[in-house]
């Protein structure tokens, strides 16, 4: 079976904060099994600008009693109010 992760930095507000940054990446049993994908917004000084698309893709076992495969996510937020 394989996974495949996508994620884009859109420079919207959640939670008070603007997302300028999202990685992405997979682990099993405490180990990396993929790389670490990131997307990171730009602003130009009046208006912010989508990141790329990242991809991350790792196999997985189809074994029942195998650790699970853990999807991870990480953001950077920033003061909304900050170009």
């Amino acid at each position: 079976m394989r996974y495949v992760g996508t994620a884009r930095a859109a420079g919207n507000i959640y939670g008070g904060q603007r997302i300028t940054g999202v990685c992405i990446w997979y682990t099993r049993n405490g180990a990396m099994k993929s790389y670490k994908g990131c997307s990171y917004v730009s602003s130009n000084g009046r208006s912010w600008a989508a990141g790329p698309v990242t991809i991350v893709e790792t196999w997985d076992t189809i074994d029942p009693n195998a650790p699970k495969t853990i999807f991870n996510i990480q953001t950077t937020r920033i003061n909304p109010n900050i170009f």
